[in-house]
């Protein structure tokens, strides 16, 4: 047989890293030589949302032929969950190595050529190995092509939470590199010495006493009492002479809230609960991560068998069934069906608790 997606121009193989490598080092340099190197995707929110969709799609169960479950990895559905939050698509190569197995090999870049009607659209795309790059000229049929969503006028180019919530993503960006400076400031602890304190030589009076401090590593230190000053009298040298002041970040509580907003602000543009990542009671969590999984990780899963299916002309399934996640709700809605009048078969099967 002859698969659609085995249609299409050559593979060609480089040496060099591509063009796309390149811009993407000279637009971080400049963006470090401007001060706005730091990003979205750089902030804990962004991962958080990512990781949880990556490990959300990983454990689900693939159902369909034997060669496209073989190829619907736990590794590429981590993949694309991750792809969908950090960049807003996602896309896959189909090939067939000769043993005849379908693989699904991630493509760093690409580019779509075409008119509106999706069925012309050709594919160039780029995977990058450790020392070589291999790049096709596809029909769009020879890819899994998943989006988080995208505008009218570029059907072909996914666009990611924080693209639309571009706002929100600098707040959050910005607030976290700047209580990452506060942080990256200067940390010590300051003790006063005489106006003659020295100058490490061997004729320094506190020679001693600078050597005891820096090897004391939490060890007892026996000095002198500060009580009569530094020879001129209590007043001259009070006993706070000996209390360390610490010299460190203090970030202003006010950006420390705003950190906080802005996190829950990203997450909630990703469709990820807060409650996952705060230390709510079990019965808000499990709420959470029931309303996240059916909000978020069951529609865009749909989204992803359809492509799956189309592209691999198979039947694929992706079942979340690890854990009861609606159980609860699942048996009131029998309960009341039940009490309604509704035959049990009948209300079990509309609840969800028929098994297939």
């Amino acid at each position: 047989m002859r698969w659609p997606w085995s249609r299409g121009g050559p593979a060609r193989e480089k040496r060099d890293s591509g063009g796309d490598f390149s811009d993407a080092v000279v637009r971080l340099i400049e963006a470090q030589a401007a001060g706005t190197a730091a990003d979205a995707s750089s902030t804990a929110a962004v991962e958080a949302a990512s990781g949880s969709l990556a490990r959300a799609f990983a454990a689900a169960a693939v159902e369909g032929p034997a060669y496209a479950a073989g190829a619907v990895t736990p590794a590429f559905l981590a993949q694309v969950g991750r792809d969908l939050v950090r960049s807003g698509d996602s896309m896959h190569v189909i090939r067939v190595d000769r043993m005849g197995r379908v693989g699904l090999i991630p493509a760093s870049s690409w580019h779509f050529e075409g008119s509106h009607d999706p069925d012309s659209w050709t594919v160039r795309a780029t995977a990058y190995g450790p020392s070589t790059s291999t790049t096709w000229n596809l029909p769009a049929a020879g890819v899994v092509f998943v989006r988080w969503g995208s505008s009218p006028g570029q059907p072909y180019v996914g666009t990611g939470p924080l693209s639309w919530a571009h706002t929100t993503a600098r707040l959050g960006s910005e607030t976290e590199r700047s209580l990452a400076d506060e942080a990256g400031g200067p940390l010590a602890q300051l003790l006063a010495i005489p106006a003659d304190g020295g100058d490490d030589g061997d004729d320094d009076p506190l020679k001693a006493l600078k050597t005891d401090i820096r090897t004391a590593r939490g060890k007892a230190l026996l000095l002198e009492t500060s009580a009569a000053g530094w020879g001129e009298g209590k007043d001259a040298a009070p006993k706070r002479d000996w209390t360390a002041s610490r010299l460190g970040p203090v970030p202003p509580e006010a950006l420390v809230a705003v950190g906080r907003d802005a996190f829950a602000r990203s997450l909630a543009a990703c469709g990820t609960s807060l409650a996952l990542f705060s230390d709510a009671d079990g019965t808000a969590q499990r709420e959470a991560v029931r309303r996240w999984h059916l909000g978020t990780v069951l529609p865009l899963a749909r989204i992803l068998e359809h492509e799956l299916s189309e592209k691999l002309e198979a039947d694929i399934r992706l079942r979340f069934d690890a854990y009861p996640l609606d159980l609860a709700g699942r048996a009131q809605a029998f309960q009341k069906l039940v009490a309604g009048g509704v035959s049990v078969t009948e209300a079990l099967a509309t609840s969800g608790l028929l098994a297939d």
